[in-house]
């Protein structure tokens, strides 16, 4: 666990530092235009239009830009301990290590699929907040020092509110990437099933309380055909929002009303129909391992 909490925490240190100097560049570009106007003038709709064409370019595309090569590297590097851990569950199957065409192709396909959600983060998660201020701008007619203060929060804001996002977003990447690389394993090996390994303490969740609960044994087929249609998703065709509701509906978390209960009010099942392979809500702890 010390090697995959490890590159967890490097990726989380690129996505946090990148998005922080952008917002800082954003935020000083911005500001620099406000600073140019004549003091006293109102700010217009062509001036509200070039702002956001500045904070969409930093908070976008050249974010996108700063954090890919990590991303391609952080992938390939979840991909490959999930290989390996399905070595070290079906030691006789040697070749399950090693690095094939099948392996590069599901991570290149996942390293497409990050960019385009870290692309889009600003436009689909954020935009509409400066749009919001920006609007109001205008038709309350703010001055440029009136507006500059209220960016300044807002770039405060986001800048704050990064942090577990980031963090959250790290550790979900990384244990669905790491399961990939497990059911790749497990086809290399040949196995026909598998089951959940939950960790029980504290922390664990009633979802997941209640999955162990069942002790199910899923079909490795069943979980390969998913993983398959995950990667099938075309982020060059579709918005965010669409590939949000496509991944949902081939592979949708856990929900709390989901859970069944006994008298004693203790989880002991899952009903409806769920992803059939972690993470099955957010920071979830539950892997997989083979069974022969």
């Amino acid at each position: 666990m010390q090697y995959y909490d490890q590159i967890m925490l490097e990726y989380y240190r690129v996505l946090n530092n990148a998005w922080k100097t952008e917002v800082k560049d954003a935020a000083y570009l911005a500001i620099q235009m406000l600073s140019d106007m004549p003091r006293s003038e109102k700010v217009s709709k062509t001036q509200i239009d070039k702002l956001m064409d500045i904070i969409n370019t930093q908070l976008g595309d050249d974010f996108a830009s700063q954090v890919n090569e990590p991303t391609k590297a952080y992938i390939d590097r979840c991909i490959r301990l999930g290989l390996r851990d399905t070595q070290v569950q079906a030691p006789i199957k040697a070749s399950i290590g090693l690095w094939g065409i099948e392996d590069q192709h599901l991570s290149s396909t996942i390293q497409k699929q990050q960019i385009f959600w870290l692309g889009n983060h600003f436009d689909a998660d954020i935009r509409q907040n400066f749009a919001d201020v920006l609007s109001k701008a205008i038709d309350q007619g703010y001055t440029k020092e009136m507006l500059t203060e209220t960016l300044k929060q807002q770039f405060s804001d986001i800048g704050e509110k990064s942090q577990a996002y980031w963090q959250g977003l790290a550790e979900h990447t990384a244990l669905r990437i790491r399961e990939f690389g497990r059911l790749q394993g497990y086809k290399k090996a040949q196995a026909k099933y598998y089951k959940l390994v939950v960790i029980l303490d504290d922390r664990t969740s009633d979802i997941c309380r209640a999955l162990a609960a069942q002790d199910k044994v899923y079909p490795l087929n069943d979980a390969t055909e998913v993983m398959d249609n995950l990667m099938a998703l075309d982020t060059k065709s579709n918005s965010l929002d669409d590939a949000r509701d496509y991944i949902k509906a081939l592979a949708p978390w856990v929900s709390n009303d989901q859970i069944v209960y006994n008298n004693s009010d203790e989880p002991i099942g899952v009903s409806g129909a769920h992803t059939p392979f972690p993470p099955f809500h957010w920071k979830c702890r539950t892997t997989t391992e083979i069974l022969s």
